[in-house]
């Protein structure tokens, strides 16, 4: 089956693109930027990669009409949350219009097997009771969360209209190596950059008595095929654990993995001004579809730790010193993910939220 994925190079569409690659389907990755094939993370020899800006139409239909696919995973998105305060008409512009081109593009080449939007649960918003399902009306209160409900939208309704197989996996936090800007990583990287300097310190963090529903990216790549398999149109299917983790959890093992002593330091300038106590998918349709997580958090720890502790450019390494890099500062020591991740340029400060993805 020959495959697109849009957004290949992102941080789950590497992980992705690898699995497709594995299970022997023709993947051909988009990327923005050459760079963001430079890291570590799976990066299959079978995939093809070509450069992609879901915000030009006519790149979007040259490159659809080139590799004429059968089957096509949306992943492509301007994904950062503080981003999206920042330039919502870029957030815009490529969640929604991006969306569009892609999907007009498809209506003259429509693919046989369907197609998988990767929604996000930032969709929702916030006000819902635990756990949240899929009928939970949305309430999106960034920019970003807009973004993501305008995409579901135009999804059913091209569906509707058209006749067009999208399904839709609306994602919950998804972590493990190599992601950047999350809580896990963040701890992780300062932990390794701690070890590097082989005395003991310190991990900097804020508010850690939140509890989120929080997956492996390689159980979220098994869950996004099973969407694709056997998802229908009408029904999108929340992804994630079922389960609420704690994320003082999560930083007292990594402390506890540490390879000189290791305390944990709350530093009040990072908290939120507010911050959802726990946030927790409800994961019964997906589970009708056959599918269970495999990968426990504690695996994810310790591949996360590794990661870093392998990463040359990461704080504390040779190579990050010689570039005269400084350690990262650490999240809220909530659920940061890329959706909460560093913007490009300067832009007006936000209201606290949190984010789903």
């Amino acid at each position: 089956m020959k495959v697109l994925v849009t957004g290949g190079s992102g941080f789950i569409g590497r992980y992705l693109s690898d699995y497709l690659a594995s299970r022997g389907h023709e993947v051909t990755g988009t990327y923005l930027s050459r760079a963001e094939l430079s890291n570590r993370m799976p990066l299959h020899e079978a995939v093809t990669w070509v450069p992609l800006d879901v915000r030009d139409g006519a790149k979007v239909r040259e490159v659809v009409e080139r590799t004429r696919p059968d089957a096509v995973f949306h992943l492509a998105a301007q994904a950062y949350a503080n981003q999206s305060w920042k330039d919502p008409a870029d957030t815009f512009d490529t969640n929604i219009l991006g969306t569009i081109y892609l999907y007009e593009a498809l209506l003259k080449n429509p693919p046989s097997e369907g197609i998988l939007l990767a929604a996000s649960a930032s969709a929702y918003g916030s006000g819902h009771p635990l756990p949240i399902a899929e009928d939970a009306p949305f309430r999106p209160i960034n920019p970003y969360g807009v973004s993501k409900a305008s995409q579901e939208l135009i999804s059913y309704q091209y569906a509707h209209n058209f006749g067009m197989r999208i399904v839709r996996a609306r994602l919950f936090i998804t972590t493990g190596p190599g992601k950047r800007g999350d809580a896990l990583n963040d701890f992780a990287q300062q932990v390794v950059a701690v070890e590097r300097t082989g005395r003991p310190g310190e991990l900097r963090v804020g508010n850690l008595e939140t509890r989120r529903d929080i997956s492996d990216v390689r159980d979220v790549v098994r869950a996004i095929w099973t969407v694709f398999e056997s998802g229908e149109p009408d029904r999108p299917v929340n992804v994630g654990r079922g389960e609420a983790c704690s994320i003082r959890w999560m930083a007292e093992q990594l402390c506890g993995q540490a390879r000189v002593p290791v305390t944990i330091a709350t530093d009040r300038a990072l908290f939120r001004p507010s911050d959802e106590p726990e946030i927790r998918a409800d994961v019964r349709r997906l589970a009708e579809l056959g599918y269970a997580p495999q990968v426990g958090l504690d695996r994810t720890l310790r591949d996360a730790l590794e990661y870093w502790r392998e990463d040359e450019g990461s704080p504390g390494s040779a190579e990050a010193k010689h570039a005269g890099r400084a350690p990262r500062r650490p999240s809220a020591g909530a659920d940061s993910s890329p959706r909460d991740g560093p913007g490009r340029g300067s832009g007006r400060r936000r209201p606290s939220e949190p984010s789903r993805r």
